[in-house]
């Protein structure tokens, strides 16, 4: 709704020709990135691969993760094999959906133009930039988040159990993305009961039955949490740092520093300027949609000053934000919405093609002047480790550390991925590996033993044959050289 002062919710006004501009860029930018993907250099991330191969083992429930983007990746994979761009691409399909959704979102409660331009804003965002390419659990999480925003629109509006149903569902498969999505039901409950005209709705048979609806969507994955002691609970309750005492004003500091690149500069200052607003507030369409966001945007800044957060940990607040802050700037501050826009195209453009752009100026990069240095030197790697592959095509790859199971046990795919086991002798979880993958229920065969530094005898005594074959290594720049040591090991005979 572009004005409703005090009135409830209550439709779309009359379609401009916003739209007719607006969502071609919306695509425009989804063909982009695909094409940056197809013709570019933009290495997986170790998340992606990491996720990648629990596909190998499709179940409930995983260590630090719901189930669904793991079964994503095995259908689409399976079907169009595991390339790089087949990989990625889900997520910028998955995020231009988001996209559309934000359309129809802020069409329903503003007007066309709103809904429209902020699917652009969107799709522009600079987060939205960075994360649509890469695949990982936001790119379900953010499709999920917004279709249930827009049901629950619908919802309210029409007391329609089918809407609810809608709600319920949409809302069950987010839970299935990622626990995060836990958050948007207290924004949603605020909102009930803060607004006068929807509070009855907390007693609808729609409501409850769009909540069992919810909960029954998830409840495979609770029967598997109750199956493994609830150690994702238990392990997200841990990087919350909730059961730490002290928190961190530094931690606190830097994460809202960076939320100004998630959203935009020019976003973001708009943001802060109206966000006080009672005039902003008593919209009840900007009120939905600063309570259904703001909650999550608190309850990650309280995670950093406790322990850490990532940078894109909030950015489903960035949906509700981001229709708000472009309705405004539709009716109050034009040029700020151009200028945004164009200077996230520009943010966007440098990340994307930031090597070449690099190399054309001259410039010398190095592990402190490049975003992706993570990601470099793991195919080297593992196209070195293939060629021990082929000698041992038997032996499963061995190592304590995720990262060189996932990045190696992708890149040294030739034409099946190769069984990963995990090194740990304490038997504590830590990664998914610990979970299923342990050596020592899997003891029997040949094994690549991996590790970035020489192992000691306490290790390689564990097996009645230790022989080390290779020690790969990639310089990527000056300041950087990866190093992994490969060990073939057989005949294991327990940690003790």
């Amino acid at each position: 709704m572009a004005s409703t002062g005090d009135k409830a919710l209550d439709g779309p006004a009359s379609a401009g020709a916003w739209e007719r501009y607006a969502l071609p860029l919306v695509l425009l930018l989804a063909i982009y990135r695909l094409a940056v993907l197809a013709l570019g250099d933009i290495p997986l991330d170790t998340e992606e691969v990491y996720y990648l191969s629990w596909s190998d083992r499709l179940d409930l429930g995983y260590f630090s993760k719901p189930p669904l983007l793991a079964a994503m990746l095995a259908l689409v994979t399976g079907v169009f094999g595991e390339s790089v761009f087949v990989i990625k691409s889900i997520s910028v399909l998955m995020h231009t959906a988001t996209a559309l959704v934000v359309w129809r979102l802020g069409s329903a409660l503003y007007d066309e133009r709103s809904g429209a331009v902020a699917a652009l804003v969107f799709q522009a965002m600079p987060i939205v930039g960075v994360i649509s390419m890469a695949t990982t659990t936001d790119a379900p999480l953010l499709l999920f988040w917004s279709l249930t925003l827009l049901g629950f629109v619908h919802a309210l509006r029409s007391d329609a159990w089918r809407w609810w149903l809608f709600t319920g569902l949409m809302a069950g498969l987010g839970l299935l993305s990622k626990y995060t999505m836990g958050v948007l039901a207290v924004g949603l409950l605020l909102f009930l009961l803060l607004q006068s005209e929807y509070r009855a709705s907390l007693r609808s048979p729609g409501l409850w039955l769009g909540l069992f609806a919810a909960l029954l969507v998830w409840s495979p994955n609770l029967w598997w949490l109750s199956q493994h002691d609830f150690i994702t609970l238990s392990h997200t309750r841990h990087i919350s740092g909730v059961e730490q005492a002290a928190g961190d004003w530094i931690s606190l500091r830097d994460f809202l520093l960076s939320q100004i690149g998630v959203f935009g500069p020019v976003s973001a200052v708009v943001l802060l300027l109206i966000v006080g607003r009672a005039s902003v507030w008593r919209e009840p369409a900007n009120r939905l949609l600063l309570l259904a966001s703001l909650p999550l945007l608190l309850v990650i800044s309280l995670q950093s000053y406790l322990s850490e957060a990532n940078m894109n940990w909030a950015s489903p607040a960035y949906i509700g934000l981001g229709i708000v802050v472009t309705a405004w700037m539709l009716q109050h501050a034009r040029r700020w919405l151009l200028a945004g826009l164009a200077l996230n195209l520009a943010l966007l453009s440098l990340l994307y093609h930031y090597h070449a752009l690099a190399d054309l100026a001259g410039i010398q990069l190095t592990r402190k002047s490049d975003p992706y240095f993570k990601r470099l030197g793991w195919r080297e790697l593992g196209t070195q480790l293939l060629a021990w592959r082929r000698q041992y095509p038997q032996a499963a790859l061995l190592s304590a550390d995720r990262k060189l199971l996932a990045q190696l046990g992708y890149h040294s795919r030739e034409l099946q991925r190769p069984l990963l086991r995990a090194w740990n002798p304490d038997g504590q979880w830590g990664n998914q590996y610990d979970l299923y993958n342990d050596i020592a229920d899997h003891p029997h065969g040949e094994f690549l033993l991996l590790s970035e530094r020489p192992l000691n005898a306490d290790v390689l005594q564990r097996f009645s044959r230790a022989q080390l074959l290779d020690v790969l290594q990639v310089k990527v720049y000056a300041d950087l050289q990866l190093s992994v040591h490969v060990y073939r090991v057989s005949g294991f005979k327990g940690y003790r």
